[in-house]
């Protein structure tokens, strides 16, 4: 069977294609040293699966000839009678965003499109239990940043006397991830949050099995998000090949290629937007744009605070015309630093209380951050803004709220305040305050405000002005045909455009009803009818004589 099996991979390497004379748009290529003519299996290390695609459809093997060579990627199946080998991978933990009674980890791969195994955390707590969820981030349907669930369990530990310790610390997986990162989510309830010091991660190995026909310095080339998947029609042979064995080998570092030339962006594309009537839209800016082909644009904070929560009112604009464009799936975390002024309330002495100015109203905040140089409290926070109904009364908006505790201890190093916002669109002013009790109040600094920067990538075909157009809560979410070559749009090489001076073309509109006191005409009908119905009384009335 092996020599079979030999036989048909030789007979496939003289049919492959001529020398290499087309891969002028694969940006990455790895030497392999084979020593010897035979079978070869080729393990394939992180950094070469995060620069290929998913599907690894991208990747090429090239003879010293330059003759490329058909190859068969082997994944190991979990579910077989025997269990697949596993190699462990390094992974780094940092913090996310904090809500009372959760605790969120971001889990760092370092490189895409693995094939996990399974996670498993480092904890100290000698006892405890928490439910958790394991998500990725990926985009919606509607084109916004979501999490994707991976799995939900249960950890736990009780660290018995004399080695009776039970434990489940391990997450399992056995899928393939196709993003850097994970959101760890841990339900805390009202138990502190866990001690938690690291993890490690096993991965499945990726193989490419192939016939090398000679001796010498082959080549893996990767890097193309055009590439067509080749059709080398090894798979009849999978089993065979699985009981073929071969020289075990792993390819060299990954090196830019010579010859690299970037392809046009979507060959065949013309993302062609329909005519628009700009009349409602209350803001626009200017586009710099560093080059054409495909663009993303960060959303700052003027864009946020003046276009609608879900972003339905972006338009890009050239010519008098729509630019087709798609949001993201990343969003980046950008931080604010608010005026903080402390503002005592002579009703209530024991509560300290500060007031937080912003540049801008409604913006989508997410988290208030906070630190202090007091070592030993315990305190709960809470935001709070004054807000207006729609016959002027005012009411008081909880914006969330935060336990904050910190010990003195020499083990525990320094916490901060997190206050979850939900991603709420704070007015200019807003107030935080905390209770003391009956101790000394306590002194905050470095506050600061964490918001999330979505992204949106388009394609240009001209070099004339580009305008962002935003400002419009009645203009519906718009629908292009562009979503159709949703992941060739965004795994494309971007550059990034800056977004210049916001212009006001029109008053801004209230965007809520509470802050308004009604339309002045509405006013005036509510007067007129006052005098006609006082007219009409009078003329009921009895007449003196």
């Amino acid at each position: 069977m092996k020599t079979f099996v030999a036989s048909a991979l030789i007979a496939w390497g003289t049919l492959a294609a001529a020398p290499d004379s087309h891969h002028s748009a694969w940006q990455w290529r790895q030497d392999i040293i084979i020593p010897a003519a035979g079978m070869v299996r080729l393990d394939l290390p992180p950094p070469t699966l995060n620069a290929s695609r998913a599907d690894l459809a991208d990747l090429r093997l090239l003879s010293p000839a330059g003759v490329e060579t058909p190859y068969l990627v082997e994944i190991p199946v979990p579910a077989a009678p025997k269990p697949p080998e596993t190699v462990p991978l390094t992974v780094n933990l940092r913090p996310a965003a904090e809500s009372p009674g959760i605790t969120r980890i971001i889990i760092d791969l370092g490189a895409a499109n693995l094939d996990l195994a399974d996670l498993k955390l480092e904890v100290t707590d000698p006892v405890f239990s928490r439910h958790y969820t394991l998500g990725v981030y990926a985009t919606n349907a509607a084109g916004l940043t979501a999490i994707t669930l991976l799995t939900k369990g249960t950890l736990f530990r009780v660290l018995g006397d004399h080695g009776s310790t039970t434990e489940q610390l391990i997450i399992p997986l056995q899928q393939q991830i196709a993003a850097k990162q994970l959101l760890l989510t841990l339900i805390n309830g009202d138990s502190p949050p866990l001690s938690l010091t690291g993890a490690s991660a096993r991965r499945f190995p990726t193989t490419l099995a192939f016939h090398a026909a000679q001796a010498g310095s082959w080549q893996l080339l990767t890097g193309n998000a055009e590439a067509a998947s080749p059709s080398y029609d090894l798979a009849p042979l999978r089993g065979e090949l699985t009981q073929a064995g071969g020289l075990r080998l792993s390819p060299g570092p990954l090196q830019a290629k010579a010859d690299f030339q970037v392809p046009p962006a979507l060959p065949g594309v013309d993302p062609a937007g329909a005519g628009i009537d700009l009349a409602e839209w209350g803001f626009r800016r200017a586009v710099n744009v560093p080059a054409g082909g495909v663009i993303h644009i960060e959303l700052d904070p003027p864009a946020l605070a003046h276009s609608s929560s879900d972003l339905s009112d972006l338009r890009l604009v050239q010519d008098g015309r729509q630019v087709p464009y798609l949001l993201e799936a990343e969003t980046l975390p950008r931080t604010l630093k608010p005026v903080v002024v402390e503002r005592p309330d002579p009703q209530r002495p024991g509560v300290s209380r500060w007031q937080l100015s912003l540049p801008l109203e409604n913006l989508p905040i997410t988290e208030l951050l906070a630190e202090s140089p007091a070592r030993l409290f315990t305190r709960s926070f809470v935001a709070t803004a004054e807000r207006k109904d729609s016959l002027g009364n005012g009411w008081t908006q909880t914006l969330g709220t935060a336990s904050w505790t910190q010990t003195a201890g020499s083990d525990n190093s320094p916490s901060g305040l997190r206050l979850g916002l939900s991603n709420t669109r704070l007015p200019a002013i807003f107030q935080l305050e905390t209770a003391n009790g009956d101790n000394p109040p306590i002194a905050l600094e470095n506050v600061r405000l964490q918001y999330r920067a979505p992204l949106i990538a388009a394609k240009l075909v001209s070099a004339a002005p580009l305008f962002l157009y935003y400002g419009n809560p009645q203009a519906a979410a718009p629908s292009y045909d562009l979503r159709l070559v949703r992941d060739a749009l965004l795994a494309a090489d971007k550059q990034p455009a800056e977004l210049a001076a916001e212009e006001t073309l029109r008053p801004e509109r209230r965007r809520n009803a509470e802050t308004s006191p009604g339309s002045p005409w509405l006013w005036a009908a509510l007067a007129l009818v006052v005098v006609v119905l006082l007219g009409v009384v009078a003329r009921m009335l009895p007449q003196r004589v």
